[in-house]
Formats: C-alpha cells, structure tokens, sequence
C-alpha cells in the first residue's frame, strides 16, 4: 500500500521541527512559535463550560453555530465595508484547516497558486493536499508584492492567489495599492484571492480590506480566534467567501471534520464580545522595543506593523539562518527560527516572536546582542 505522492513529499511543520530542535538545546528564550505567552482570558472559559454544562456536546451544525456566523458576518461588514450574511461565513477548526478547505474546494490537481515569499509554511502544505502547485513571488525590500514579476508568474493553469496581512513572518501589512494591484490581477486572470487575516486584530496599521470592495465577487477571507485572544489550542476559525463558493467549501469542511464543537463555538461568541485593544496596543509595545534593540544591535529590521514578529537580516554576522539560530540557541540560550523556513526570501534572516513576557524578551534581546558582538 502506497502513501499519496504529495503526502510522502510534505514536510512535516518545519516551525515545528525547528522548535523541537531548539528545545533539545535548553534555550531558556523559547521565542519560535506564534502564540500569546497569557492564557485565555477567563470569561471565554467560562462560556465554553457554561455550554458543556447545558448539554452542548452534541454533533453541531456543520457550517457553524448561527449565533456565531452572525456575529462574525457583522463584523465582517464592518471591517470590509461590504454587506456579508451568515450563510457567508464558515466555522472551522481553525485557519490552518480553512486554508485546507479552500485549497481543496477550488484547486483541481495542478492548478498553480501564487503565494508570497516569504510567507506561512502552513500554505503550502494546504496547497500540497489539493495536489496544486505553488508559484513562489518574491517581495521587493519592504516585503511587498513584485507585481511584475507576479504577472509574468500567472500561466493558463493558474487558479488562484494567497497573499497574508499582516504577514506571517515579516509583520508587514499590505498597502492599499498592493492589494488593488492584487485585486486587478485577480480579476484579470479570472482567480479566487485568498486573504489570510489571521492577524488582522493584531495590527496598528490600517489594513486596507475596503480597497477590495469592488473584488469581493473573487475575495476570500481567513479569519482565526487564535491571536487575538490566546486561543491557539481551541482550534476555532472560520472563511468569509462569495455566496456562489460556499456550497463547495462546505462539502469540503464536512468531508473533514463534519463540524466544530458547539462549545468551542460558545467561547468564540464570548470572544467576540471582548476588546481587542489592549493585547493590540501590548504587542504594538513590544514589537517597537524589539525592533529599535535589533537596530541598534546591528541587525537591521524593518518596524512590524502587526502581529508579534520582528524579521531582522542577520547578513552583517556573517552566519546563514540556520547556522545563526542553532549557534544562538546553544551559546546564547535564545531560539528563534531561521528565515528559510519560510521561503527563499527569508534567506539572511530569522523571525523572533516577540509576544511574549517582557522579562523574557528583555533578556533574549539582551543575549543577542552579546551574541553579535562576539560573532563580529
């Protein structure tokens, strides 16, 4: 019996891989994974054991629990600025499986995806589960699309466009042009635009996602509770997509997972009653703090405008990604992951999730910087 081709060729997560390496090593500041150093805030707790209480441990419907699509479409509304209903919305086992969901909705085996590089690995194993292909696009310095480039990318096999704001591993948000140049070549070659917003409530930068309005016929969303509000192992996500995709990405979801349990949808609820603000306002300290330090360190990094990464060139060390993380794990105690793992781009770098203690972060930045030192 034969294991499916794409499958055997996947990797498995090499955030993952990367970070178990690191742990081997004793590094006291463990800053590779992307998730908030709290816990969940109480009152989603509670909602979900309030929902177990009441019974609430039956099959759930299998696009989602209705009070939920509906909040989630109202805030869809008003963060796109176009007009979603709940039908519209789909309740998943977080985003990594809403990615799975449209990737196997809509690709045919060969199809071809544009994705930006760099970019989440988790994309392409999404990819690689449709037996699509992923057509790789390198930034420019800023971490922008190359539209050019992007257009003499699109072939007649290409079906479709993934693009993340705030990006997963730069922190860079995507200008209101790069998106409407991202909307006129959707349009232009006929291809679904696949927005991971996974950290959409983590950035201090305005995202743009109006400019897409007159796209929103070919737009998907990507939505998860995870960053927001420290609820990565809930597992609880959802899709926000034109009406004539959701029958497709239904199917899909329910061939999956049949549906996402009906408390975790009740701390979702709960959630979405709750501020965002002042985790937002945290991380927005805490990245500015890293990326003056990395500055002033010698690493040279751009100002993250959401999510809780820096992403600085190590060039000036002398050392590859992965030579400076292991070296930086095992002499500095500071693991951090190297930029290759997530495309050819993030060569020279290494992303530092940044959202973690204060104390923590102060110590690992202050290890790096003996750590640079002596490398030079």
């Amino acid at each position: 019996m034969r294991i499916h081709e794409e499958v055997r060729k996947m990797p498995v997560s090499p955030i993952r891989t990367w970070t178990a390496r690191l742990h081997e090593s004793g590094a006291r500041a463990q800053l590779t994974l992307g998730e908030p150093a709290q816990s969940t805030d109480l009152r989603i707790a509670e909602a979900a054991s309030e929902a177990l209480r009441q019974g609430l441990t039956h099959y759930p419907p299998a696009a989602g629990l209705a009070p939920l699509r509906q909040q989630l479409a109202e805030r869809e509304r008003a963060l796109r600025g176009w007009t979603f209903h709940p039908e519209q919305i789909l309740i998943t086992n977080g985003a990594q499986e809403a990615l799975a969901v449209c990737c196997l909705a809509l690709l045919n085996p060969g199809d071809e995806v544009l994705v930006m590089d760099p970019g989440y690995p988790g994309t392409l194993s999404a990819i690689a589960l449709a037996s699509a292909v992923p057509v790789f696009c390198l930034t420019d310095d800023q971490f922008q699309p190359e539209f050019a480039a992007m257009e003499r990318a699109v072939s007649a096999r290409t079906r479709a466009i993934i693009a993340a704001s705030p990006n997963n591993p730069t922190g860079q948000v995507l200008s209101a042009d790069a998106l409407e140049h991202l909307a006129a070549l959707a349009e232009k070659f006929d291809l679904a635009l696949i927005l991971d917003a996974a950290y959409e409530q983590l950035s201090w930068k305005p995202l743009n996602f109006k400019v897409l309005r007159s796209a929103r016929h070919r737009v998907i969303f990507v939505g998860s509770f995870s960053k927001t509000y420290a609820m990565t192992g809930w597992r609880l996500g959802w899709i926000s997509a034109p009406r004539r995709w959701n029958p497709a990405l239904l199917k899909t979801h329910q061939a999956l997972v049949s549906g996402v349990a009906g408390f975790v949808q009740k701390a979702g609820c709960t959630a979405l009653t709750l501020s965002a603000a002042p985790w937002r306002q945290t991380v927005e300290k805490q990245c500015e703090h890293a990326w003056r330090r990395l500055n002033e360190i010698g690493l040279s990094c751009l100002c993250p405008e959401g999510s809780f990464y820096c992403f600085p060139s190590i060039v000036s060390t002398g050392l590859t990604s992965e030579q400076f993380a292991l070296a930086l794990a095992e002499q500095a105690g500071v693991a951090v992951l190297p930029g290759t793992l997530f495309g050819r781009r993030g060569a020279g770098h290494v992303r530092i999730s940044v959202g973690g203690e204060w104390e923590t972060l102060n110590w690992a930045l202050d290890q790096i910087e003996k750590f640079v030192k002596a490398a030079g």
